[in-house]
């Protein structure tokens, strides 16, 4: 019979170096999640793997935020079993978990959450299993080969009716007391950006157009 690893002791100073670095600039409750993990090697790794990051890709905010969020519940999920223990089948049941029946979910919404926690475990675990190989020559462990990506049914989740049309959008512009919002209400509607991409624009990213013939300014 062989015998299960066990995790090893961590040192709190090193464990308390290394998550400050992962979720620095992060609200508190992500430090809480690297608290939650046990075994506490879990959350070391963990850790190291967004410090990894930062000098790979360097990761944006949100992506480092969803990073921590997916991995720290995989462990969770898992109670006391190590990364490196973690089986093919152990993997499977948790993106089961994500599954939900038809009634509770007719649009399928399940999907795009089982897809996303999908991507960051074979990005996890390629770097688990290959932390000295350039991110994107990373071969995938057999722990997580064949775990394909789900396709939704519908085109989109949204029906015509969630959508604002232009008499909604004239009524918001009016009544609404917030020059900030309406603002960014405005730019949202014109470009199409998602959120993090527009609260990261800065004025010296608005370029300005002048009309010479009556002086008229837009963006």
């Amino acid at each position: 019979m062989v015998a299960a690893t066990t995790a090893t002791t961590v040192d709190d100073t090193l464990f308390d170096r290394k998550t400050a670095i992962a979720y620095e600039g992060l609200r508190l409750h992500y430090y809480d999640l690297f608290d939650k993990i046990s075994p506490k090697e879990n959350a070391l790794t963990l850790a190291s793997y967004i410090i990894s990051m930062k000098s790979e890709i360097n990761p944006s905010n949100n992506y480092r935020m969803d990073t921590i969020e997916k991995i720290s519940r995989l462990s969770i999920y898992h109670g006391k079993t190590l990364f490196k223990d973690m089986t093919r089948e152990q993997i499977l049941d948790f993106l089961d978990n994500l599954c939900k029946p038809e009634a509770s979910d007719p649009l399928h919404k399940w999907i795009g959450t089982y897809n996303i926690y999908r991507m960051h475990i074979v990005r996890f675990f390629k770097w688990l299993y290959h932390p000295d190989i350039e991110a994107q020559k990373r071969p995938k462990p057999s722990v997580i080969e064949n775990i394909p990506q789900l396709k939704r049914k519908e085109i989109s989740i949204y029906k015509p009716s969630d959508l604002w049309t232009n008499e909604d959008d004239a009524i918001f512009l009016r009544y609404c007391s917030s020059k900030r919002m309406k603002c960014y209400h405005a730019v949202s509607r014109d470009t199409s950006c998602r959120p993090h991409e527009i609260l990261k624009l800065r004025i010296k990213d608005i370029v300005f157009k002048t009309v010479a013939s009556n002086h008229y300014q837009y963006t």
